[in-house]
């Protein structure tokens, strides 16, 4: 039911993230959400010490963040012509994501700063046709900056910007310029603001020390059973995408290539967070995996198996944060 309904696109069906989002928070909000240790950003030290102060607020903001997350990813989606037919299968997908597999689900920078990164994806690929786009990209480099502020690897971000302004645009080295200039405004901005009233703390590179990461215990259902669904899904979600792309008109094939470099992105981030022993944010797979997933369960025949599928991604997702 969920495939068949999610398939279509009505719009009250985002409504259901009103559920699913603190579905799959529910076992924090018993347990208690896990904190990224310090040292943070400016942008993450205020939502730290609320952590810290009222434990219950980590789990509301992991829940608001996946509500803004899965409407966000489902409008770039649509709006960006990544899709052949209009539906909201990413909304249904991102949270159920977010909460399966090993990674652990967390209020974390990454979370936090992800809706930024997709608010200036989304501006960034709308500038494809125009004759000017100067002034969306900087607000799309301002964008990275705010997400920078939060978890600083998201300055990596900027190289999106720059290989969708390659594919979308024809060459202009203003277009490279720009969105580079715009984050390290907002950056450099805040470093005065901290540096000449001393309210916050400013040590980037401090947050990319070196750790040792923790011991993870596994779970049946959440760590070995749902991941596998998912590895099985992307399988067949490979080849179908690889269809669509090349049947795509050039519009279409460059919104696509692009969103092939956001993903790739978030690969390297996950690479380089594994590399330094920090925990690996679950986001930085939802989201390009929720799009990707998108595409079989779109295109399937066998409509009972995407539905088993998801009803299964359902169970880990709403069942697995109790064991954290």
């Amino acid at each position: 039911m969920l495939v068949r309904a999610y398939r279509t696109y009505q719009p009250a069906l985002l409504l259901g993230l009103l559920v699913l989002a603190p579905a799959v928070w529910s076992g924090l909000f018993v347990h208690g959400a896990p904190v990224s240790p310090g040292p943070h950003m400016p942008g993450y030290g205020p939502f730290a010490t609320a952590f810290a102060l009222w434990p219950w607020t980590a789990p509301l903001a992991g829940v608001l963040a996946t509500l803004a997350l899965g409407v966000q990813l489902d409008r770039l989606a649509n709006d960006r012509e990544l899709f052949e037919r209009h539906h909201h299968l990413p909304a249904l997908l991102f949270p159920l994501l977010l909460a399966v597999g090993p990674l652990r689900m967390a209020p974390d920078p990454a979370l936090l700063g992800m809706p930024a990164v997709l608010q200036a994806l989304r501006i960034a690929w709308g500038t494809q046709g125009r004759t000017r786009a100067l002034g969306p990209l900087f607000d799309a480099g301002c964008l990275i900056g705010v997400a920078a502020l939060l978890h600083f690897p998201y300055v990596f971000m900027v190289v999106v910007l720059w290989a969708s302004a390659a594919v979308m645009r024809p060459y202009g080295w203003r277009d490279y310029v720009v969105p580079l200039l715009g984050a390290m405004v907002v950056l450099m901005v805040v470093w005065g603001v901290v540096a000449l009233t001393g309210v916050a703390t400013w040590a980037p590179m401090g947050t990319l020390a070196l750790r040792t990461p923790g011991p993870l215990v596994l779970h049946a259902l959440r760590d070995r059973v749902a991941p596998t669904l998912v590895a099985a899904l992307l399988l067949v979600a490979m080849p179908v995408l690889a269809r669509v792309y090349q049947r795509s008109i050039m519009r279409e094939k460059n919104a696509r290539a692009s969103f092939l470099a956001f993903a790739f992105a978030c690969l390297l981030l996950l690479g380089f967070a594994a590399v330094l022993g920090h925990p690996l944010p679950a986001v930085l797979v939802a989201c390009p995996l929720a799009v990707v997933l998108s595409y079989p369960l779109q295109a399937t025949r066998r409509l009972w198996l995407a539905e088993l599928a998801v009803a299964a991604l359902l169970v880990a997702a709403v069942a697995g944060p109790w064991w954290s």
